[in-house]
């Protein structure tokens, strides 16, 4: 049987192969991950859809390879685990199944020698030369988790088999960073930054940009925020609010005064393409490059709710623990330059939406207000946009009533569902 590349998403065209989980001659079991790859939206494992043995491995790491294309063969036949399923398989192909989460535990114990982990874990373990099957894993089936790996790396192999399988503390603290590597003089593009820079290009190439560039006077805002922090303590939690989710909020109920700005392009029908749903990517720095989830329902959710969610998603994101739905159907993106100190900053649109928003980081600025020039918190912002579907006065509005809600916060609680 041959096993294809299936379309693992929305609109997956190829995959980077990342690493081989099997060997040819290596016997194998239905839902195995055969190997980890990298789309442009996650990185997943790829399981088998039936029990064998691997005969030919056709591609190597590295390659990128298309919907479609054959990723190895699998002798379903001779296979000495050869069972009902895989006789019923020979007699009848069928759909390679979608891609693991790259979190998920796997419901069948591994096979002879292999080590449940997930890509983000195999990939970890890799960059710090630690052998899986030395780890002892504390989830499901024995398999190998972030924490397992953690706790491992710091405590090291020495320690007894009993204090490794100890339960880490909820914080553990970050080992002691290892000193500044040089880097080789020419290194080529591998995994999720081969993909960002695939992106990058096709989306400047191919999107006319224009971009609108505006401030808005936190103030209120700031102190809405911190006092709300305070509340949150009082209350014993460990939630701290940021700003993002009231951008995304203001964000959310600009679109839905303007919805122009957050449709999606399908540039080869040439067709605006209106969904129903309104999700808004958020971009995320993460060890392996810029990663963009999707809050979903912005519009519907509370800010302490938007919050949580957008805790949840950067650390999954940090973790290469997404899947596939959680990085796509977003009709318009946000993206923080104001996080790493940046106050000015010109995004670059994500195809297939046609807006992106850009914010910097708030400060202290001299402005006049009746006559007297008085210190405010003022935050700058860029929206870059798709000028073959929106127009300068689109956007205009649409930064209008923005910057209306973030500068007067109270009209946007009375949007808060």
């Amino acid at each position: 049987m041959e096993f294809k590349l299936a379309d693992i998403g929305e609109g997956t065209q190829e995959a980077e192969i990342l690493h081989w989980l099997v060997t040819e001659g290596e016997a194998v079991r239905e839902d195995q991950p055969l190997l980890e790859v990298q789309t442009d939206k996650v990185t997943a494992e790829l399981p088998s859809p039936w029990n064998g043995i691997v005969t030919r491995r056709l591609r190597a790491e590295g390659d990128v390879v298309r919907v479609g294309e054959t990723l190895l063969e699998i002798d379903v036949a001779g296979g000495s685990l050869g069972t009902g399923a895989a006789s019923t398989a020979a007699q009848r192909p069928r759909e390679i199944p979608a891609a693991t989460a790259p979190a998920a535990p796997l419901s069948l114990p591994a096979a002879a020698g292999r080590v449940l982990a997930s890509p983000a874990t195999r990939r970890r373990a890799r960059e710090w030369g630690i052998d899986l099957a030395a780890v002892p894993g504390t989830g499901p089936a024995g398999r190998v988790t972030p924490e397992d790996l953690q706790r491992y790396r710091e405590m090291g192999s020495a320690v007894p088999q009993e204090a490794r399988n100890a339960a880490a503390p909820p914080h553990a603290a970050a080992p002691p960073s290892s000193p500044p590597q040089e880097l080789p003089e020419r290194q080529a593009l591998q995994g999720l930054r081969r993909v960002i820079a695939r992106n990058m290009t096709e989306s400047h190439r191919d999107i006319p940009t224009a971009a609108q560039l505006d401030d808005c006077d936190v103030t209120e805002l700031v102190a809405l925020r911190r006092s709300w922090n305070e509340e949150l303590r009082a209350m014993g939690t460990d939630e701290h609010l940021t700003l993002l989710p009231f951008v995304l909020k203001a964000a959310a109920v600009a679109i839905r005064r303007h919805p122009t700005v957050g449709v999606r392009f399908d540039s080869d029908r040439q067709e605006i393409v209106r969904q129903a749903g309104l999700h808004i990517g958020i971009a995320v720095d993460t060890p392996d490059g810029l990663i963009v989830p999707v809050v979903r329902d912005v519009d519907r959710l509370s800010l302490r709710q938007l919050a949580q969610e957008v805790a949840r998603l950067a650390d999954a994101a940090r973790r290469r623990a997404l899947v596939q739905g959680e990085t796509e159907g977003g009709v318009f993106s946000v993206t923080n330059h104001g996080a790493f100190g940046g106050v000015y900053g010109l995004p670059i649109v994500r195809r297939p939406e046609v807006a992106i928003l850009g914010i910097g980081r708030v400060r202290e600025e001299p402005v006049v207000r009746d006559g007297a020039i008085v210190a405010r918190a003022i935050m700058h912002f860029s929206i870059a946009f798709d000028h073959r579907v929106l127009d300068g006065a689109d956007v205009g509005r649409f930064a209008l009533t923005l910057r209306e809600l973030l500068e007067h916060p109270q009209r946007l609680l009375l949007e808060v569902q």
